[in-house]
């Protein structure tokens, strides 16, 4: 577990206060501690700690997660910190215990199971957090972020979506008024960021940086496609991440492998999966999720059997619906999400572009929001990184979308 520290003095009165009556009343008793804090640039609206709570007379201890946002207020007025806290608030409240208490009608193993706990959260005018459970202590491990996710990986997390996604639509096909209901406490925070500035840069420095990639006489016709992104970025990232489908689900929101936790077992075979941080789940296509997962972590050898991936997802879809009296023929036939995929594909593209850099950040490097001077945000995604790294994984990307005719 590392050092640990007394807690008390390092977050605010509010949330001491909540940690203790999670497991005990008596204060006099009781002790809070801290250890490994999350590393720099991993929390990109606010902070991560990981907290021990101990009962002194029972030694009964629970691990959790105090996910707190920031509160300085310049940040907060740069990104829609609050609207992203209570959106996830709202999925852990609301979304997540509905959809949950609608699948104990099916047997538990096709139940989607992949969320940790969220023990308690609250709000205040200038503040949010949520505790969640610490899944390091059930053996769940972060995966390195610079390597790519093999074909293991995405068996196991396209199956998990295809249970997760399937939830959305059988609850839709049989409580049509309660889902309406229930997305309309969702926000759709992508529509909210594109028009923040600092974002618009980022997406332009993604372009650039993608076309910078390329090599000019090798490369001619993928860099002749992607020259109306660069030219015409907004409009078409907007027309993307507001594009409509009649086939619209819960989504994740932000499914890049930071955003997930992997166990393993004796011989490093991944077997099971957490997904994390739904501060960005909105209604839409499933396709923005599962792109966005696939492009933000593939390797060249992974892209080469998308329709491999697209299966393993249906089938799961259609096995998970058949428990709920739901026929995915009619409710997502496969012949769609293939069509939907050509569209939404590119969301997924979008948001790769951004990641990729990120994760070749060198570490001494990264900046979070509150080393920033003078408001100039966007220089959060421009410290140096790995060009060979990548570079390798830009040209993979974008060459698999122009052998596809996606761009």
């Amino acid at each position: 577990m590392g050092d640990t520290r007394e807690m008390s003095s390092d977050i605010p009165p509010q949330i001491c206060k909540t940690l203790k009556q999670l497991v005990s009343g008596d204060n006099e008793n009781f002790e809070i501690a801290y250890h490994n804090p999350n590393k720099k640039g991993e929390g990109f609206s606010g902070e991560v700690i990981f907290v021990t709570l101990k009962d002194k007379k029972t030694n009964k201890e629970l691990n959790v997660i105090v996910k707190q946002s920031f509160r300085d207020q310049a940040i907060r007025d740069w990104a829609p910190i609050r609207d992203m806290y209570m959106n996830e608030i709202y999925f852990y409240s609301k979304v997540w215990p509905t959809l949950d208490k609608f699948q104990e009608q099916i047997p538990i193993k096709y139940r989607f199971q992949k969320i940790p706990k969220c023990l308690t959260t609250a709000s205040n005018d200038d503040f949010e957090y949520l505790v969640i459970e610490n899944l390091k202590f059930q053996n769940f491990l972060n995966h390195d972020k610079k390597l790519p996710l093999d074909k293991d990986y995405y068996e196991l997390i396209f199956k998990e979506y295809g249970k997760f996604h399937a939830l959305s639509f059988a609850y839709k096909a049989l409580h049509p008024e309660e889902y309406v209901d229930l997305v309309e406490g969702l926000t759709n925070l992508y529509v909210e960021i594109i028009t923040n500035e600092t974002f618009q840069k980022t997406m332009k420095y993604s372009y650039e940086s993608c076309i910078e990639s390329l090599q000019p006489g090798v490369d001619d016709a993928v860099i002749e496609k992607l020259q109306p992104y660069l030219q015409n970025y907004l409009n078409l990232i907007l027309e993307i991440f507001e594009c409509k489908t009649k086939y619209s689900v819960i989504t994740h929101g932000d499914c890049w492998s930071s955003n997930m936790m992997f166990k393993y077992d004796e011989s490093k075979k991944v077997t099971d999966v957490r997904f994390l941080d739904f501060q960005l789940a909105r209604p839409t296509s499933p396709c923005c999720d599962l792109s966005y997962c696939f492009y933000s972590g593939a390797s060249r050898e992974v892209l080469k059997d998308l329709d491999y991936y697209l299966q393993i997802y249906h089938d799961s879809l259609s096995e998970t619906l058949k428990q709920f009296g739901c026929d995915s023929g009619k409710l997502y036939p496969l012949q769609e999400l293939k069509k939907d995929w050509k569209i939404f594909c590119k969301f997924g593209l979008n948001m790769a572009l951004m990641v990729w850099k990120v994760k070749f950040i060198y570490d001494d490097e990264v900046k979070t929001a509150t080393d920033i001077e003078n408001g100039e945000f966007d220089k959060m995604f421009q410290g140096g990184y790995d060009k060979d790294g990548y570079n390798k994984a830009i040209k993979d990307l974008v060459n698999h979308f122009h052998e596809n005719g996606f761009l």
